[in-house]
């Protein structure tokens, strides 16, 4: 099973967040996973992986970001400039030729243990399910990490909505403009297969650090960015691992 991951960020999220990104993949992620940066405005070589201009490689982003520049900023729930960025990249390189499971990690997600081939494989959606996400019960998924199996009957399908949901503006009937609120939708009304990865995190707006994923990773989203990581009250149980001691 080949797999792929992908991020994006520009150079101020690169010299913030970025590079340890990047330096705990390297450090902690099986040798046979490609990995796959999508530039916002600088370039340089990484040890493993490639870096990709994502607005030359995108055939929509810069129109869409030129059409809806006077868009809303101040509340992310409408930032659908912001979050096109990461549409980009997985639609780019969700298509043909693509990995078996796409597995897209935001760019202030540090891998703070080892993680197997046989980790990632079980955690990989399988047969009829396109997506595994950390679902939340109240609210829509947390998608700082989420894999597409890129094998389901339907995967271009899916893409094809996905994209089309922001080359043609579709988004802007949706009451939120963010790409997790977006995608939930795109998956809910094709009526794909989905796999939870929350566990007990599911019922927590922090599914990633109080679920399964938190044995490996930790999301330093929003204010965490500044510290690096996820401080240890956001743990509804306290964790095993050396990275929450």
């Amino acid at each position: 099973m080949r797999f792929l991951v992908v991020s994006t960020f520009n150079r101020k999220g690169l010299d913030l967040y970025g590079r340890r990104m990047i330096s705990t993949f390297e450090d902690n992620w099986p040798d046979a996973v490609d990995l796959a940066i999508y530039a916002e405005g600088w370039g340089h070589a990484v040890e493993r992986g490639a870096v990709i201009d994502l607005e030359t490689v995108s055939p929509w982003l810069s129109e869409f970001k030129r059409r809806h520049a006077d868009k809303p900023t101040q509340n992310y729930r409408m930032d659908a400039v912001r979050f096109a960025h990461k549409v980009a990249a997985v639609c780019h390189a969700a298509k043909v030729p693509h990995p078996d499971v796409l597995i897209w990690v935001d760019g202030d997600v540090l891998t703070h243990s080892p993680v197997t081939m046989k980790d990632l494989e079980d955690l990989a959606p399988k047969g009829d399910e396109w997506i595994a996400w950390l679902d939340r019960a109240t609210m829509y998924p947390e998608t700082g990490f989420y894999m597409l199996n890129c094998n389901h009957q339907r995967h271009e399908e899916m893409i094809g909505r996905f994209e089309a949901m922001y080359a043609d503006d579709g988004l802007f009937s949706l009451p939120e403009w963010h790409d997790s609120f977006v995608l939930e939708q795109v998956v809910k009304e094709a009526g794909v297969g989905m796999k939870s990865l929350s566990g007990e995190g599911r019922d927590t707006t922090h599914p990633m650090v109080n679920g399964l994923l938190g044995q490996w990773f930790d999301h330093a989203k929003g204010n965490r960015k500044k510290h690096g990581r996820s401080p240890k009250r956001d743990l509804v149980r306290p964790r095993p691992e050396q990275h929450w001691q």
